[in-house]
């Protein structure tokens, strides 16, 4: 009776070594048809612009956007006003669509300033949350096209000199869940030199800034500086804030700002007044972003 448990010892070894030989081959196998997927940091910022210029964001493929926008604003020292709300209105459309997760495409035209517009983004990097790459790029080229005089702006007779082109590199990060920041050195050249001294080749670095209030709801703010501008006889320096409400594939958003415009070009280098609560320096804008998604999306992603 007492040499039945040694004769189940070389049996159970013999098992458990099998057993053990088995599982690590299964792990191995495993590690090799599951290799390390990164997990790419999400809504550094929520739309593809911080307020009225470029964010790092690009859409994911297959996403159009359409983009309805409004700016109200008074002018200086005008008692003669017949205006019910605002003296000045502006309008402004715009769509775009991402051809890939990283490249996105697109264009628009405005009402107040004629301009017609047109851009690409590329996100050369993605932020990770493993930290192995803690900031995110992307590149950005953009033409905009005059068609008409306003402020300052006179339109020149040669049709090459309407043509106005902004080059970018973003570069954001998403510090927590609330908080995200990206600068942005930027080349603007003109084709008329106007306004800004009668120089065509511009620089400057914008600023923007995102923080998340609640879960539909977050305070956005960004800022132009233009090296060589003499603010005041040149203009002034961008400054907008806003306030995203995110209401399913709706997202509206309402801002403050010294520009009138929506072009990028034009917002960086035609703002006539500082950013203040009086006419002139006080735009009061309201934007709609509605958000299709043509290519079928992942059930798993439908249930967030």
């Amino acid at each position: 009776m007492k040499s039945k448990p040694l004769f189940l010892v070389p049996f159970c070894l013999t098992f458990f070594f099998m057993v053990g030989v088995n599982g690590q081959e299964l792990l191995d196998i495993l590690e090799k048809e599951s290799p390390k997927m990164p997990i790419y940091t999400q809504a550094i910022f929520k739309t593809n612009r911080v307020v009225l210029t470029q964010s790092v964001e690009t859409r994911k493929k297959g996403t159009l956007e359409f983009i309805l926008g409004t700016r109200y604003w008074n002018i200086p020292n005008n008692d003669n006003s017949q205006s019910f709300a605002a003296d000045k209105f502006s309008g402004h459309f715009g769509m775009q669509y991402a051809l890939s997760d990283r490249f996105t495409f697109g264009g628009g035209i405005t009402s107040y300033d004629g301009i017609l517009n047109g851009f690409a983004k590329y996100r050369l990097v993605r932020q990770r949350q493993d930290k192995n790459v803690p900031i995110g790029i992307t590149l950005v080229q953009g033409a905009s096209y005059f068609s008409r005089d306003f402020l300052r702006y006179s339109l020149p007779l040669n049709s090459s000199e309407r043509l106005s082109y902004v080059t970018q590199a973003i570069i954001a990060r998403k510090f927590d869940r609330n908080f995200s920041f990206q600068v942005s050195p930027t080349y603007i050249h003109s084709g008329s030199g106007q306004p800004v001294s009668d120089q065509k080749d511009l620089f400057l670095m914008g600023f923007g800034a995102r923080y998340k209030l609640g879960n539909h709801v977050s305070l956005a703010s960004e800022y132009g500086y233009l090296f060589g501008r003499n603010e005041g006889e040149e203009g002034f320096n961008l400054f907008s804030l806003g306030v995203n409400w995110e209401v399913g594939d709706l997202i509206m958003q309402f801002s403050m700002s010294n520009a009138k415009s929506f072009d990028d070009i034009s917002s960086y280098l035609f703002n006539p007044n500082n950013f203040h609560f009086r006419p002139g320096g006080l735009h009061i804008g309201v934007n709609a972003t509605y958000v299709l998604h043509l290519k079928k999306r992942n059930p798993e992603s439908l249930k967030k």
